[in-house]
């Protein structure tokens, strides 16, 4: 397994990651956004970036059953968004070898996550959700002077420690301490259509899963375990924050997380 975080969908420009290493999470900085990404991923067993040594796991992890963790802290710049063209998801290149039944899962993710929209049987499959929806934990405030284009406060998680749920924009109205709060306030597209996005805004996200297990590339479910790697053929998993839209070229790239398996 290896993992490699970009600001783009270029691979040539992506670094790759020592998971588990809270500390030193990865920083980007572009025209369209400033923020730090730590990956997790427990007991890991895949390759590091050179010169570097293998973490295992991470204190995060403690009392906490899930088996991987995309944590990010960032400010979005572009300053004409609302909250309901910030969505964040999966896409392939090639199209998919879906196992039966693959629609109903689908229905099922829709069902749970309303905001969700994909296309699983194109030649490039997506799905996506908006960002503010879908995060298992968002850690947000207004921050009144921001001190440099690629400035950010201090990262919340350098000994693992998880955000706190909490989402505090006076000048949006918004203040909710509690996930299914916000969750049903955002699965509204009108309410989300209504939150501006502004560059003075300090967003803290968490989106892990406790079925994944990206070191088989299998889904874990009480009782047994499938693998999922000959659906997609060894096409890497990507997940990317990114603007709405199905077309990659009409679409502003925030950050981009593969994960692949490699030889």
């Amino acid at each position: 397994l290896q993992i490699s975080v970009g600001s783009s969908y270029d691979s040539a420009e992506h670094k790759i990651m020592l998971p588990n290493d809270d500390s030193h999470p990865y920083f980007i900085n572009t025209s369209h956004f400033t923020g730090r990404i730590c990956i997790r991923i427990k007991d890991f067993k895949g390759i590091t970036p050179s010169g570097t040594t293998k973490i295992e796991s991470s204190p995060y992890f403690e009392g906490y059953n899930v088996k991987y963790s995309i944590q990010v802290q960032g400010r979005f710049k572009e300053n004409n968004l609302t909250a309901d063209d910030i969505v964040f998801g999966n896409d392939f290149d090639k199209k998919i070898n879906l196992p039966f039944g693959s629609s109903l899962g689908l229905k099922i993710l829709q069902y749970i996550d309303p905001g969700l929209q994909a296309d699983i049987y194109s030649d490039e499959p997506w799905a996506y959700s908006p960002l503010v929806y879908t995060m298992n934990k968002i850690n947000l405030y207004e921050e009144p002077i921001i001190k440099g284009d690629e400035w950010l406060p201090s990262w919340p998680s350098s000994n693992g420690e998880h955000i706190e749920e909490d989402v505090n924009c006076p000048s949006e109205g918004i203040e909710f301490k509690d996930v299914s709060e916000r969750k049903k306030y955002f699965e509204n597209e009108t309410n989300r259509k209504q939150f501006q996005i502004k560059d003075n805004q300090i967003w803290n996200f968490d989106f892990f899963n406790s079925y994944i297990d990206f070191n088989d590339v299998a889904v874990t479910l009480p009782g047994f375990k499938l693998g999922v790697l000959q659906y997609w053929e060894g096409q890497p998993v990507r997940y990317v924050c990114k603007t709405r839209g199905e077309k990659r070229d009409s679409s502003i790239v925030f950050f981009v997380v593969v994960f692949q398996l490699v030889e």
